[in-house]
């Protein structure tokens, strides 16, 4: 038996994911698309919709019999509102939040859950962000200045 296999062992955590999302239906089936490509799969996956204008309709549809979806809405908009309805919905033991615009990679599901098998003190794990977009966009290059800060101080 590998390492990997006895790290997930019983008792089972569950995982749910949380993704918040406002106006972006594109960015929102990308998203989802890449939760059904998990080598993990989460245990439940809760769309927020932060009092959208647009309809989901037919990405939730596309999704419903690939992914145990659960759609909530928020009606106060902002980030914290959103992620907040996202905890009280999920039913999870552990919960991860990504973002609507995120594409997770194969392995982050099982990669964010892994530390709370390894340690039952930990409260909370992040990991890296690959960016994908423009590199000479101001958010890109925030988040270049941040990665190397960090590569400076450890």
């Amino acid at each position: 038996m590998s390492a990997d296999e006895t790290i997930f062992s019983e008792p089972r955590l569950t995982a749910s994911v949380v993704i918040v999302t406002r106006n972006r239906p594109g960015p929102l089936a990308r998203a989802l698309d890449a939760l059904t490509r998990q080598t993990l799969a989460p245990d439940e996956v809760v769309v927020v919709d932060n009092n959208s204008t647009v309809s989901y309709a037919n990405v939730i549809d596309r999704f419903t019999g690939q992914l145990p979806l659960k759609v909530a809405s928020e009606a106060e908009v902002g980030i914290p509102f959103a992620r907040n309805r996202g905890i009280r919905e999920s039913s999870g033991d552990i919960v991860l939040f990504t973002d609507d615009d995120c594409v997770p990679e194969p392995q982050w599901v099982e990669e964010m859950v892994r530390p709370f098998y390894r340690d039952p003190h930990i409260g909370a794990v992040g990991g890296p962000l690959i960016s994908v977009g423009d590199p000479d966009s101001l958010v890109e290059r925030f988040y270049a200045a941040e990665r190397e800060a960090a590569r400076r101080d450890h």
